[in-house]
């Protein structure tokens, strides 16, 4: 659907879709807008280039953590909390690594509090970057960079993407009246 923009109706569709409760089902929305010359998403493509911040939706005791640095999908196990009887899983909304625990095993957490964050995976970033080649503005290079230095776990080709992606938004910074 997000990539054809002949069909009737496609775009009304994506634009409602930048109000789903998912942050990807948001994220897409917005990639797909992009297609249509449509930059309305911007916010939401920006929010790819960013960690996602887990909480717990429930209160009770950690008896399960992933560890930091770990590879996760959409929908990974993060964490599991415990309630009485009541077990809760607390999984990854995106792909890519935990970058921070916030909770040990064994520890009390109570409902909202932040149990781990997780960094974008390479896709994302990659797919944000380059929608944001096309609609970026000046405000969102200070994230680009971010993906612009020479660290293990930022591919050659991301870090060229985001290069090219600082240079477009310049570009037309300086050519806007």
């Amino acid at each position: 659907m997000g990539q054809d923009t002949s069909g009737a109706g496609f775009h009304d569709v994506l634009l409602k879709m930048l109000n789903d409760p998912s942050a990807m089902v948001r994220g897409n929305a917005a990639l797909s807008l992009v297609r249509f010359g449509d930059a309305s998403g911007r916010a939401q493509i920006v929010a790819l280039l960013q960690p996602a911040t887990i909480t717990a939706p429930s209160a009770g005791r950690v008896i399960d953590t992933d560890k930091i640095g770990t590879s996760i999908h959409e929908g990974g196990l993060i964490a599991r909390i415990q309630d009485g009887p009541r077990t809760t899983e607390v999984r990854s909304p995106i792909s890519g690594r935990i970058r921070t625990l916030f909770v040990a095993t064994g520890a009390n957490v109570a409902g909202g509090a932040e149990v781990a964050t997780v960094d974008p995976g390479t896709e994302q970033v990659w797919e944000a970057l380059r929608a944001l080649y096309l609609i970026g503005q000046a405000e969102d290079l200070s994230l680009i960079r971010a993906y612009e230095r020479e660290l293990p776990e930022i591919p050659d080709r991301v870090r060229q993407q985001a290069v090219l992606t600082e240079k477009a938004i310049q570009e037309r910074a300086t050519h806007q009246p």
